[in-house]
């Protein structure tokens, strides 16, 4: 059975990618996703859609992200950003940003 959401705590972002199996997905102009281990697609919720990475990180947010259908057809491969957990890690370190349980 598909999941119809994921919440992320972006306070335990590292160890929810991990746990979840789940990436940061961002697809050209309509922001940030999450991509699951059976390439399913999963959209922020529309409140936090101006949202920034770090933002969300340095906040300790938890974000709900709803299943979509169909996101990626006509998305060329050049517009979508995977994400895994060094790819994030590399961004918390780059940021210097503080995560609020460290």
């Amino acid at each position: 059975m598909k999941n119809k959401k994921i919440i992320v705590n972006f306070e335990n972002v590292l160890s929810e990618l991990e746990q979840k199996k789940i990436k940061l997905c961002f697809l050209g102009k309509k922001g940030l996703f999450i991509e699951d281990e059976h390439k399913e697609f999963y959209q922020m919720e529309i409140y936090r859609h101006s949202s920034c990475l770090d933002k969300l990180i340095e906040e300790g947010i938890s974000v709900e992200f709803n299943r979509v259908e169909n996101i990626v057809s006509g998305i060329k491969d050049w517009t979508k950003e995977v994400w895994g957990v060094s790819e994030v890690k590399a961004f918390i370190t780059s940021n210097s940003l503080q995560m609020i349980n460290n």
